[in-house]
């Protein structure tokens, strides 16, 4: 015998089904099952089966149906004193099978079993009570069953599932660890972060509680997880320098300044006591190359340097100020109660550092430079000098073998002498050794220049050419060309496809030459596929570059850069016209890409060597660099090289035959000044577009549209002229997109100044295009228009549908701030049609967005706040 609970109620004797439908005899069955093994009373089974308002005579129809039900399944109910028992081991009901499979850790079977609803054919106060309480036991059993795949590692795939319930179940703390559990398991701790700090704000402003001891425990270890670890890899061998550590191990926090000259090891002994020292900092170790002694130009300037900080911090873009002090600001607001070690490698001077040194009590600063740096902040200086003769012969031993060593001290010696015990030519030389186990170290040590002379000098990297040139001389002709090439790269670093292009060699050659001058440690691999090297080595490099193809190989690799960013700048953002690119020159490597985080990727790597690279171009290649950087720097606020970008491929503009990329690149430089607060000069940016673009309506009126944007509040009468001009000559050239988006600015517009009929009008006619064209973020701005529209007009029904569907459409395009925005506009407009409890359901909507992507909670805060009040 088998029966079942879940769904309808059905009976299986003997091989035969018995399915009871919505009838009485299976409401009655049902009821017995579900306490099977227990007497149930008659009065009790009136009450389950006919409600708490039962019919006369309710009795004597229990008693018929009973007997019914005894001949259709004999010998299953039976009488006893007071009511009726149902006699079946338990694990033939479906319902109590379920809770033994839970019981004996077998939730997904469980699960599986309870594919519908308890009694759903019977609705009686009861049944919806036992309904109720078997979905809490359901939700265990389901909730069981995660933490058991959380344990197997599925975290990924529960994200989707988890975020689900978290929807349905918002204040559930046991749900919510395992989201926090599933998105940190996914590699997503930033986001998991975030998510506790939405549930923390829910807590607080529906509950007043905070969260739980559990929760806040998971939280403390995400964010330990999520520190930042930026540290490059711990150099290896380290040998030496007893005293300077323990200096740096006895310094209290603060600054810390380490000098000497080039190659004396200075980045490596920082970085090998930040690892050391790494326990001592558990909220992260941040660490940025400053390229203080780079090539001309590839200084990193301190913005930049804040911007990778402050992301490194996750702290939303959102939340950046504009200006060098606010960054400079935040800075020291995010770590103000952090434990956190910085290092400033390869500083220029003071000003260079300056707004980078947090000064909180528990920051600690290690910077290092080839010059004595006095910034306005106390700091320790800790002057690095020559190795010691035993340390620096440790230090060769380690790179070529105990028992080399062993069997040739006198060589040892002797170039450890020549290499004037510095790390750097130690290194260098060492690597050349290691490559050639079969040579006598007297052999090579008489190849290497002697450098005694040196060896008190002020500047003894001059001479460290005769190590270079010692381990140059064992590299293949191919691997000697391109390092010499290398030397005239404009960055700080390479990939893989530019030092190809640089060469103009194809991929699998160009990687193996790379990998033979990382062997001779004339080059790293500082990251995948990226390279770099140590600056004296690059200025050595530079000196052995042709010079009969130094100016090919320069514009090979511009070539790459220009035309390998305009492929990212299509996929990064689609919308954009593509302009116009040249063909490659020949042995160049134009890389393209299949995904918008691709794009972005290389954007984001290539920034520093793009604005490097800009001044070295041709007219053609600067202005596409600047056109391939525009739309990333503005997203990621990176507004000082927006604005120097831009200026650069506009002064390159001036020199080509190309008004609409002048127009264009204008339009970009206006919408980077007006974002730093120069409006004037944004106004006459966009003005000299206008004037480029004479003869092409479908130019000045993308001009006049970006004038109206640029308007404040009390000059939106002047925004709508410019809007209305745009759209006369967007129409005048039958460019839809334009009257769409001309159209959408008009509604924005006059629902600003009161003109709901209007807004409503322009933006019903915006609507029809964007339809057409299937375009979500037009379609979402227009919902919204409405919705403001609508409501100014007291049609809270149709504005309340209007937000809904800008909702969506926001959520649709990935605008994460403006969702929010219509989530608040909704709760705006249920409360004026007097729904204060959907008011509040969209305020939180509203808050959770805001709090998750870090934007300002301020005003919807105040309105959950006021409502509960």
């Amino acid at each position: 015998m088998r029966f079942t609970v879940f769904g309808g109620v059905s009976a299986w004797v003997d091989g035969r089904a018995t399915e009871f439908g919505p009838t009485r005899l299976g409401a009655l069955l049902g009821v017995l099952l579900v306490d099977a093994g227990r007497v149930v009373g008659a009065d009790e089974l009136v009450e389950r089966v006919l409600g708490d308002t039962p019919p006369p005579r309710a009795r004597a129809m229990m008693q018929t149906w009973l007997t019914r039900l005894r001949q259709t399944l004999p010998g299953l109910i039976e009488r006893e004193a007071g009511g009726y028992v149902v006699r079946v081991d338990p694990l033939e009901i479906d319902l109590h099978l379920f809770r033994h499979l839970v019981r004996t850790g077998r939730t997904a079977e469980a699960i599986a079993l309870a594919d519908a609803e308890l009694l759903s054919t019977l609705d009686t106060p009861w049944a919806r009570q036992r309904r109720r309480d078997f979905a809490a036991e359901l939700l265990a059993a389901r909730l069981d069953h995660v933490d058991a795949r959380l344990s197997s590692g599925e975290h990924a795939k529960l994200v989707p599932e988890l975020q689900v319930l978290v929807a349905e179940r918002p204040l559930d703390e046991r749900i919510a660890a395992q989201l926090i559990e599933a998105l940190h398991g996914s590699g997503r701790t930033a986001d998991a972060i975030r998510h506790f700090e939405l549930l923390k704000a829910r807590l607080a402003t529906e509950l007043g509680a905070e969260p739980s001891r559990q929760l806040t425990t998971l939280h403390r270890r995400l964010q330990a997880a999520s520190a930042p670890r930026q540290l490059p890899a711990p150099p290896k061998p380290f040998t030496g320098r007893a005293l300077e550590l323990a200096e740096l191990d006895q310094a209290p926090n603060g600054v810390v300044v380490i000098t000497g000259t080039g190659g004396v090891g200075k980045t490596s002994l920082a970085v090998h006591w930040a690892h050391r020292a790494a326990a001592r900092f558990p909220d992260g170790q941040l660490y940025v190359n400053l390229h203080g002694f780079g090539p001309s130009g590839a200084a990193l300037s301190p913005g930049d340097a804040l911007l990778r900080f402050l992301s490194a911090l996750d702290v939303p873009r959102a939340k950046v100020p504009h200006d060098l002090a606010g960054q400079a600001a935040l800075l020291r607001d995010t770590l103000a109660d952090k434990r956190v070690l910085m290092l400033l490698d390869n500083a220029t001077d003071a000003d260079q550092i300056e707004p980078l040194l947090p000064r909180t009590p528990n920051t600690h600063v290690v910077v290092t430079s080839r010059t004595a740096l006095k910034p306005t902040h106390k700091a320790r200086s800790l002057p690095l000098g020559l190795l010691p003769p035993d340390d620096a012969r440790e230090l060769l031993t380690a790179r070529i073998g105990h028992d080399r060593a062993q069997a040739e001290p006198e060589a040892v010696d002797t170039v450890v002498r020549r290499c004037a015990r510095l790390p750097l030519a130690l290194a260098v030389a060492g690597a050349r050794a290691a490559t050639q186990p079969e040579f006598p170290l007297a052999a090579l040590a008489d190849e290497l220049a002697d450098l005694d002379a040196f060896a008190d000098d002020d500047d003894v990297t001059a001479d460290l050419r005769s190590v270079f040139s010692h381990s140059c001389r064992a590299l293949s002709p191919p691997a000697l060309r391109l390092f010499g090439l290398l030397g005239l790269m404009p960055g700080s670093d390479i990939s893989l496809a530019g030092a190809a292009s640089l060469a103009g060699l194809g991929l699998p050659t160009t990687e193996a030459l790379l990998a033979e001058l990382a062997r001779a440690n004339l080059l790293d691999e500082s990251e995948p596929g990226r390279f770099t090297c140590h600056d004296l080595l690059r200025d050595y490099a530079a000196e052995l570059a042709h010079a009969g193809e130094r100016d090919e190989a320069l514009h090979r690799l511009l070539d790459h850069l220009a035309l390998t960013g305009v492929e990212a700048g299509v996929v990064f953002t689609p919308s954009r016209h593509r302009p116009a690119t040249p063909q490659p020159a020949p042995g160049v490597v134009v890389t393209r890409f299949g995904t918008h985080e691709d794009a972005f990727a290389w954007l984001m790597a290539e920034h520093p060597t793009l604005m490097s690279a800009m001044p070295h171009g041709t007219p053609a290649q600067t202005w596409l660099m600047g056109w391939s950087l525009a739309d990333v720097l503005d997203r990621q606020a990176h507004y000082r090289d927006l604005l120097a970008s831009q200026q650069l491929a506009v002064a390159a503009l001036e020199q080509l035959d190309d008004t609409d990329g002048l127009g264009r690149t204008l339009i970009n430089l206006g919408r980077g000044l007006a974002r730093v607060g120069r409006l004037d000069e944004s106004t006459a940016a966009l003005e000299r577009a206008f004037e480029v673009y004479e003869g092409n309506p479908a130019g000045q009126a993308g001009v006049l549209l970006n004038i109206a944007m640029l308007c404040p509040d009390d000059r939106i009468p002047e925004a709508l002229e410019h809007t209305r001009r745009g759209l006369a000559l967007f129409e005048e050239c039958g460019d839809e997109y334009g009257q769409a988006n001309a159209l959408t600015g008009l509604a924005w517009g006059y629902g600003k100044i009161g003109g709901y009929a209007l807004a409503v009008e322009y933006a019903e006619r915006a609507m029809k295009m964007w339809q057409a064209m299937d375009h979500v973020i037009g379609m979402a701005e227009t919902w919204d228009n409405l919705g403001t529209g609508y409501q100014g007009l007291g049609d809270h029904e149709r504005a309340a549908h209007a937000f809904t569907q800008s909702s969506r459409y926001f959520r649709l395009g990935g605008d994460l701030r403006l969702e929010a925005g219509a989530h608040e506009q909704l709760g705006d407009t249920h409360l004026a049609a007097g729904d204060a409890e959907q008011a509040r359901r969209a305020w939180q909507r509203s808050l959770d967005l805001r709090t998750g992507a870090g934007l300002p909670v301020g005003s919807v805060l105040a309105k959950l706040q006021a409502e509960r009040q």
